[in-house]
């Protein structure tokens, strides 16, 4: 039932500097691959072959470096935060939609939330975590089970991970003028109806996208 993912990539990748100053984040090594291939081939791996890039101007390396690969691409004009970049992608959704992070890393975590998928409006995805400093920003959820009845924020040891399944309704409440930092409020306000739940990944998760958690997972 999920055959689209959009895959945000146009960020300034600031909290890698100075590896990201010529290398764009999503090129970078983990363990003998850039970030890039580990995330396409984890969404191939889950049945999905409709695969739409957000870059912005300056990171055409990454388009460069999946040239051998049939993916879509969008162009973000500003790197103005996620809810602006998978907006600029809505008009190749296409049904349910994942979007995955490239910087935050779990083997078959893709295919493990599709089985899950049910036609709710949201389908979060959460982790255990043994290392909760290494993955700033990441919330936790208020659920009763599997039913998420908003979020939490940065608490406890199991929280969010960067794959989330989308009702394609969600990408029309983006608003135009969305920034960084919006995210957070525009989930919530589509959360007020609907049917909202969370699978919870198995596996150890890895979140490559500060200094810290990118030397650390590429250590293990």
């Amino acid at each position: 039932m999920v055959t689209t993912c959009i895959i945000p990539c146009a960020g300034l990748g600031t909290r890698l500097r100075p590896l990201t100053r010529v290398v764009p984040k999503e090129l970078l090594p983990y363990g003998d691959r850039p970030l890039i291939d580990h995330l396409w081939d984890e969404v191939w791996e889950a049945g999905i072959r409709r695969i739409v890039i957000v870059l912005r101007e300056g990171k055409e390396l990454i388009r460069d470096h999946l040239s051998d690969r049939d993916a879509l691409y969008v162009y973000q004009q500003n790197p103005n935060g996620l809810g602006d970049a998978i907006r600029a992608a809505r008009h190749l959704v296409e049904g349910p939609t994942l979007v995955a992070l490239p910087d935050q890393q779990l083997q078959h975590a893709s295919r493990q939330l599709t089985s899950q998928y049910q036609n709710q409006q949201t389908l979060f995805s959460q982790v255990h975590l043994k290392n909760p400093e290494f993955f700033p920003g990441a919330t936790a959820f208020d659920s009763e089970g599997p039913t998420v009845k908003g979020l939490r924020g940065e608490q406890g040891d199991l929280r969010g991970f960067g794959r989330t399944i989308y009702a394609p309704e969600f990408f029309q409440t983006i608003p135009e003028d969305s920034q960084d930092g919006d995210f957070f409020r525009i989930v919530s306000n589509w959360m007020q109806k609907g049917v909202h739940e969370v699978v919870t990944l198995q596996g150890e998760p890895a979140d490559l996208g500060i200094m810290a958690g990118y030397l650390h997972y590429n250590r293990r």
